[in-house]
């Protein structure tokens, strides 16, 4: 877990809002929390741009057992809110009793990259899943989840500073079983740097075994890609200022098929 006061218990968000993409970051989540006591905040986002999309008249709902098409409305999306909040509120608590850690939990409205950035200042650990289909995660959300047993790789973004060796701990942590393959991405100003970034990686995974993707100056969308290339089950990234640019944020949430956890 990132370095936290020593008076108070990690925090760790979870922003959900899709069934799909949420039990992505709940399977995460089994993973990380109960190693360290901690405080898990359950946020689930009503994304104000979904209730403004059906209050156009062209929205239409399609249901796929019935065959039947019919104006989609507001109160419709609202109610599927309502829904899919008290399913993914379920869940965390029985997470957090599972892990012995306390849970809060709140529902807010708004636009979603806006409302991740707000909340981060409040967080040691962010999770959440992709707005787009999402893969499922190594291990599976199920009761007595002990490890990962998939061959997808779990990917971390490192570039050798302080929060990026936090975020490689907390990727060794999700990748437990050592049978899941540990994707490095490593990020340098030139490729003089990359060397040195490999040995201090390979340095700090011990007797773990890694991939390492090397990228010079990359934007994040070359990043984004290759986390998308390798089809990885999830992707863990230190938060810095670029990434908190709405952008970035933005590219985060909508072009990745699996959960992010983005790490102080």
């Amino acid at each position: 877990m990132p370095e936290t006061d020593a008076h108070r218990r990690a925090r760790i968000l979870v922003m959900l809002g899709s069934l799909e993409s949420d039990r992505a970051a709940l399977e995460a989540l089994s993973l990380l929390a109960g190693r360290t006591p901690a405080e898990i905040l359950g946020m689930f986002v009503e994304d104000i741009e979904l209730l403004s999309l059906a209050e156009l008249p062209i929205a239409r709902e399609y249901c796929l057992l019935t065959h039947v098409e019919r104006h989609l409305q507001a109160p419709d999306i609202e109610r599927q809110f309502r829904i899919q909040a008290r399913a993914a509120q379920q869940a965390l608590a029985e997470i957090a009793s599972r892990r012995g850690s306390s849970l809060s939990f709140r529902t807010v409205r708004g636009i979603t990259t806006t409302l991740l950035r707000e909340a981060l200042a409040e967080t040691d650990l962010m999770l959440f899943g992709s707005a787009r289909g999402t893969l499922r995660m190594p291990g599976g959300f199920t009761r007595g989840t002990t490890g990962l047993r998939s061959r997808q790789p779990v990917a971390v973004v490192f570039d050798g500073s302080d929060p990026a060796q936090r975020a490689f701990q907390i990727a060794l942590q999700i990748a437990q079983n050592k049978a899941v393959p540990l994707t490095v991405i490593l990020t340098a100003g030139d490729p003089e740097q990359l060397s040195t970034l490999a040995d201090k990686a390979i340095r700090q995974a011990g007797t773990r075994s890694l991939h390492l993707v090397k990228l010079v100056q990359p934007a994040w969308q070359d990043v984004l890609a290759q986390v998308r290339v390798q089809r990885c089950a999830a992707l863990v990234v230190a938060i810095t200022a670029e990434l908190l640019q709405e952008e970035n944020l933005g590219r985060l949430r909508n072009e990745l098929n699996c959960p992010a956890i983005l790490v102080k």
